[in-house]
């Protein structure tokens, strides 16, 4: 007789709800969760799945060479912690950039801000274009604004994405390679300046993608749905209604 075998056990689950209506709504997975289990009890409605956050720097233009770049990913990521960016992004200033890297291009990105800016000042972005090119991203909504501060409120920066981004090595993109702490590996890598330096502190606790396409699943009311998650690739979903309203009930499965 053989040995016995098992499926992998669950090891943790908890649950939260997302409103849901005509206005895109979207989610950041917890980290180290596997499964989703989705219940809309009211309305039909459809859904992306979103590219992953590979790697999050901060820019620190006035930090000495070869400790300029600050990996966030500790603090900053798609859900990894509620702790916030700490020191790394306070008093950011317009010489100091947001380097974001994910698996594909993307159709904006989600930020949870923790510690609000409140100096008037406007976001600008560019997208890793092949070799040493950076070419400007016209960011058409800002939600993070508010009174004219960027970053100041929890929201999303969205926009038109591109067909010349490309999946490019950080270093090479900006000719960095002698420096020691430069991100060496490839991605489609966002940046994001401001135009003015922000408040002390200021601070980002949770960031999460955006998808490009609008060909969303379709999924029906009164249906519970199990979905299995690769964290390597996959970092958030987004849904949205084609009418009314319905709380999307979220249940997390972790398995060992």
């Amino acid at each position: 007789m053989g040995t016995p075998t098992y499926p992998v056990g669950i090891k943790r689950i908890q649950g939260e709800t997302l409103a849901l209506t005509t206005t895109l709504a979207s989610l950041g997975f917890p980290a180290n969760y596997h499964q989703a289990l989705l219940y809309s009890p009211s309305a039909d409605f459809r859904m992306h799945i979103n590219p992953a956050l590979l790697g999050a720097y901060f820019y620190d233009a006035s930090a000495a060479q070869g400790s300029r770049f600050v990996n966030l990913l500790s603090n900053l990521t798609d859900r990894d912690t509620s702790t916030g960016s700490g020191t790394s992004m306070n008093a950011m200033q317009t010489g100091d950039f947001i380097y974001l890297a994910f698996p594909e291009p993307v159709g904006g990105v989600r930020f949870t801000v923790g510690n609000a800016n409140a100096v008037a000042s406007t976001p600008t972005a560019a997208f890793s274009a092949g070799g040493s090119t950076w070419t400007s991203l016209t960011i058409s909504t800002d939600g993070t604004s508010s009174g004219g501060a960027t970053f100041a409120v929890t929201g999303s920066m969205v926009w038109t994405t591109p067909t010349t981004w490309q999946n490019t090595n950080l270093a090479v993109a900006l000719g960095l390679l002698d420096i020691d702490n430069v991100p060496s590996f490839n991605a489609h890598w966002l940046r994001i300046a401001v135009s003015a330096a922000q408040t002390n502190p200021t601070s980002i606790t949770e960031v999460w993608s955006l998808n490009r396409d609008t060909s969303r699943g379709y999924f029906r009311l009164g249906q519970e749905y199990m979905l299995s998650l690769d964290r390597r690739l996959e970092g958030a979903f987004e849904a949205v209604l084609a009418a009314g309203t319905s709380t999307l009930e979220v249940t997390w499965v972790r398995t060992a």
